[in-house]
This record gives structure tokens, C-alpha cells and sequence, in this order.
């Protein structure tokens, strides 16, 4: 029997300190008939460099693509044109993978003959010191049947699924044109996903951990820019999609939660960040922002961690957003003295 082909796609942009790791967690990988795709996007540092020299002598098949710095979403798109596997596995260029990561998602993924399986996603240092694993979070037993009720279950925040702890059928994205909206810097992975459930209409999480996200200080998504915002424009795009398709209950979902939401956490993310307080204080007391926060609906079964902690923070930025803004620098401090790097 011919083992299917998986293509792994990594995106870099200026990950010289990470890509040696993340390439080496991928070549030690108990399935082996792989391809790797490495878009190196605009890199000004050693990147590129450190990625060739890793993959010229590793006997494995893979591919450097060169472009002008665009942003993750075109640089996964050129990831997914350029791929040639029966399956797409996406990595970043400073995350990682277990070393039977792609084994185990692929045997399940054929087994169940479905376009999407997920695993767990932990935090992790550069030293690889756990500083959250998914369990803490998010529902560790889950299983549907049904698409609609995973697509509800992510984006109330049940489940967390990410390009990194999952594997997709190539032919899936490719026959239905799923693609990351060029120029989102934020929730375009999120959006891609939600339309990768639709168009597979089954889904099966693997009850243990399949990606390693490198907690980062210094990465481009932990810089306060207003771009976060992009968050809001990804389910607005969403909440288009699914009115097309008259899947209401999914529409109802994206208005009362996941558009609120997007708000809540753009202004966080903001804070977290380190977003100037003046100019911060100043956007947390928009009339626009204020009234689609005050909207979000906690979904009112057991909740998770993560959904317990918005509901916390929803309340805590109605009522005094100034007290949010250092609850969440004091967090992100000491994430970044967790990470030691």
C-alpha cells in the first residue's frame, strides 16, 4: 500500500532563533513520507539560510520558496499552490510538533475517512517547559457527528482548533478554493478552519497533544497595533459566508458571540500588549466597542476555562476597563518571564 504524501507547510518570516527546532521536530517525526514546504517570507535575517542548511542533507524532499515580506495568510496560500500530498500539515516557523504529531493524525484521518482530524495544542518555552497544556483550557473529551456542532463548539471556545494541531486533506482545500484572506494578520486562521469544517462536514479530535506552540514575546502578533482589529473583519467575512449558505444557527452563533467576542479580544490583545494606556483607555471607551462587548453571550452549559476567563474579563472591562488594562499587562509580564526569552 502507498503511504500518502504530507506536505508540511511553514511560513517564516525573521524565526532565525526557532526554525532550526521547528524543522528538526518535523524531520524526527515517526511518519516519514513527507515534503517540506518553507516560505520564507521576506526574511532580513538568517532564516532562509538556517532552514537550507537543516533540509539539504536530511533526505527528505522539500522546497524553499522565496517572497517579498506579504504576511502569513499569502505565505501559507503559496504553501498550499506549491504542495503535492494527499494531506496538508501547517507549522509555524518558531512552533513544533511530538514526534508521532503527523502519524497519529494521518492513521486516524484514514481511518475515519474525514478532511479534518485535531489534537491538543500545549504552551510551551523556548526550552520546552510546559506553561499551559490544552486540558487546562478547552474540553479535553469531545466528539461530534456533527459539523454544525463543531463549527459551534470552536467558535464559542468547547474546543480549540489551529493550523498547527491539525491535518487536512489537500483535495478538500484545493477542490472548494479554501484560502487565508490576503492581508489578515489576525483570525484568518480561525476563519480558514471554520470554512475547512463546513466543507469536510465531519471532524475528529484526537485526544492527545499534536502541536507545541512556542510562547514568544517578540513575535510579530504580540506587537499592539490596531491591526487586531483584523479579528473583527474575519467574522464579519464569516458571518457572509454562512448567510449564503442560510446556516442560521451558525449565524446566530457569529452575531451573539463570536462578533462580540472578536471586539473583546482585540481591545485585550491591545492591553496585553502593551498599547499605550492613553490611547487605550481612549479606544476602550468607544461607544462602537463598548455596545458589541456588552453583547457577547457566554454559552450558558458547563464552560471551559477559556470561556469562563472571557466571561471575567467582559465584566471586569464594563465595569472599569483601567483595572483590565493591568490585570493584563501583570499577565503578560509574567508569561514573558515564564518564557525566559
Amino acid at each position: 500500500m502507498i503511504k500518502p504524501l504530507v506536505s508540511v507547510i511553514i511560513p517564516a518570516y525573521n524565526v532565525e532563533g526557532y526554525i532550526e527546532k521547528t524543522i528538526e521536530s518535523v524531520l524526527n517525526q515517526t511518519y516519514r513520507n513527507l515534503e517540506i514546504i518553507v516560505v520564507n517570507d521576506g526574511s532580513t535575517d538568517k532564516t532562509r539560510e538556517i532552514a537550507y542548511n537543516i533540509l539539504k542533507n536530511s533526505g527528505v524532499n522539500f522546497k524553499i520558496i522565496d517572497q517579498a515580506n506579504q504576511g502569513v495568510s499569502v505565505a501559507r496560500n503559496v504553501g498550499i499552490e506549491n504542495a503535492s500530498g494527499d494531506y496538508i500539515k501547517f507549522l509555524d516557523g518558531d512552533d513544533r510538533l511530538p514526534p508521532n504529531s503527523i502519524e497519529l493524525l494521518l492513521n486516524k484521518a484514514l481511518e475515519k475517512n474525514i478532511g479534518i482530524v485535531f489534537g491538543g495544542q500545549d504552551v510551551i518555552t523556548f526550552n520546552g517547559k510546559v506553561i499551559y497544556k490544552y486540558e487546562d483550557m478547552y474540553k479535553y473529551k469531545w466528539e461530534t457527528e456533527s459539523y454544525k456542532r463543531a463549527i459551534i463548539d470552536f467558535l464559542t471556545g468547547e474546543i480549540y482548533i489551529s493550523v498547527n494541531n491539525s491535518l487536512i486533506s489537500s483535495k478538500l482545500i484545493k477542490e472548494n478554493n479554501i484560502k487565508f484572506t490576503k492581508g489578515a494578520k489576525y483570525g484568518e486562521d480561525n476563519e480558514f478552519l471554520t470554512k475547512v469544517i463546513y466543507y469536510s462536514k465531519s471532524i475528529y479530535y484526537l485526544g492527545i497533544t499534536t502541536a507545541l506552540l512556542v510562547y514568544r514575546p517578540t513575535s510579530s502578533t504580540k506587537k499592539p497595533t490596531l491591526s487586531t482589529f483584523h479579528n473583527v473583519g474575519s467574522v464579519k467575512r464569516l458571518i457572509k459566508f454562512f448567510k449564503n449558505l442560510s446556516e442560521t444557527e451558525i449565524v446566530k452563533v457569529l452575531e451573539s458571540y463570536s462578533l462580540p467576542s472578536a471586539y473583546g479580544w482585540s481591545i485585550a490583545n491591545l492591553a496585553f500588549n502593551g498599547y499605550p494606556y492613553k490611547k487605550w483607555i481612549k479606544l476602550a471607551k468607544n461607544k462602537h466597542i463598548l455596545e458589541n462587548v456588552k453583547k457577547m453571550k457566554i454559552p450558558t452549559r458547563k464552560r471551559t476555562r477559556f470561556q469562563k476567563q472571557a466571561l471575567i474579563l467582559k465584566n471586569i472591562y464594563l465595569t472599569c476597563p483601567s483595572i483590565l488594562y493591568v490585570i493584563l499587562r501583570i499577565s503578560s509580564k509574567y508569561l514573558s518571564s515564564k518564557a525566559g526569552r
